[in-house]
């Protein structure tokens, strides 16, 4: 009696508390390995003799020159004792170039976050609703259209995709840029508004100022959905993903940044004048690529459920369709589908990466490919601490997300 009264009287902290430790604690262990991986893959893939063996001897030594600048003749266990020390105070060392890495990656990792994270989320959303509507409509001809077009986006090819984009919304873009009033040329904006004014932001503020709105509106945009269709409010949650985005870009215009902004969407490159490296070509692009696996996970799991005795209750008590199809059959579903799209976190990774290539963008697959082309081993790993930390991340939230729909996984039990 005395120890569980004890035990009572002990105060508990919250289950998000424990559970996000727990996810933690398993997500820096994962990251840990991912990086001892990259270290020492990167030490076998670019050895130190690399160069003077295919190289010849002039361009070899020049390469072996670099290495030693670099701090790359050292005993393999110092260099990796100053990797993960580095990393621990946020210095990825510097490229041959001699240029900090974090500064590379820095003025790169804007354009990646707005495509990525931004495409991501409006595909999951763009999956989630059609394959809701999919499978209740599964006798209509808009279902199979539905299934159709998910299959599509599930095995398209990216860099087809690609040339899908630029052929077909190349010149509608290049007709909304004049509409509104935007100059052919992106450094007369820049030049005459921003460049050279005390105190102005550079280009590089601006993308980092449209990412972390569009960030902050997606999630705003996303809890204010679920609580939507938790409360059967069907217009807030149609209307609470547009108001979002809706009010960043007020916001953004408010500022006097709008036209800025919209050019930096339209292109990353403030020097490009060809209209090809659009961030909003390859947003697009990546809401195509991701949409599909998550409709057809979401379809087949509303399929499954659809017979369950629940369903079949719910509808005797005198439930609409809409509230057995939403507040009771895709709530069970949701758990193992957010499960089963991250799976297909390194598919749609991948392709964002071929999209941002092949769209010629100033992301961080250009400093990828760059590097790997040059050999420049500190870059090449930098970029992939960056990618490894963007899926942990998106592994905590898609765990969190699913401990908050199944109660079970809060106390450890499943």
């Amino acid at each position: 009696m005395t120890v569980t009264a004890a035990s009572e009287r002990r105060p508990r902290l919250p289950w998000f508390v424990t559970f996000l430790a727990r996810r933690l604690t398993w997500a820096l262990v994962t990251l840990f390995i991912f990086l001892t991986a990259v270290f020492f893959f990167m030490q076998v893939w670019v050895p130190y003799s690399w160069a003077t063996q295919f190289l010849g001897p002039d361009r070899g030594e020049a390469y072996r020159a670099a290495l030693e600048a670099a701090g790359l003749n050292r005993p393999l266990p110092e260099r990796y004792a100053d990797f993960m020390l580095g990393l621990v105070g946020g210095d990825l060392g510097s490229s041959f170039s001699g240029s900090p890495v974090v500064d590379l990656i820095r003025e790169a990792l804007p354009v990646t976050l707005t495509v990525f994270i931004a495409g991501t989320v409006l595909g999951w959303v763009l999956g989630e609703m059609l394959g809701r509507l999919g499978s209740w409509n599964r006798g209509r001809g808009a279902g199979s259209v539905i299934a159709v077009l998910g299959v599509l986006s599930a095995t398209i090819f990216p860099p087809f995709l690609v040339f899908l984009l630029v052929r077909w919304l190349r010149g509608p873009l290049l007709e909304l840029r004049a509409a509104i009033g935007l100059p052919t040329d992106s450094l007369v904006l820049w030049r005459e508004a921003v460049i050279g004014e005390p105190g102005a932001l550079s280009p590089g503020d601006v993308r980092w100022l449209i990412a972390l709105g569009l960030t902050a509106a997606l999630v705003a945009g996303l809890l204010v959905r679920s609580y939507g269709r938790r409360h059967q409010l069907p217009l807030v949650e149609a209307l609470a993903l547009p108001a979002m985005l809706a009010a960043v870009g007020v916001g953004i215009w408010a500022a006097g940044l709008g036209p800025h902004a919209l050019d930096l969407l339209y292109r990353a490159d403030i020097g490009a004048s060809t209209g090809r490296g659009s961030p909003a070509l390859a947003l697009f692009g990546i809401v195509l690529i991701s949409f599909g696996q998550v409709m057809l996970l979401m379809r087949a799991g509303m399929d499954a459920e659809r017979t369950e005795d629940y369903v079949l209750t719910g509808r005797a008590k005198g439930l609409t369709e809409r509230a057995v199809r939403d507040r009771h059959v895709a709530r069970n579903v949701m758990a193992p589908v957010l499960a089963g799209s991250f799976l297909s976190f390194p598919t749609v990774l991948a392709g964002m990466i071929i999209v941002e290539y092949e769209l010629e963008m100033e992301g961080l697959s250009s400093v990828l490919f760059s590097a790997i082309e040059f050999q420049d081993v500190p870059v090449i790993m930098g970029v992939l601490v960056v990618l490894g930390l963007i899926g942990v991340g998106f592994r905590l939230v898609t765990d969190f997300t699913i401990a908050v729909l199944d109660p079970r996984l809060r106390r450890g039990r499943a």
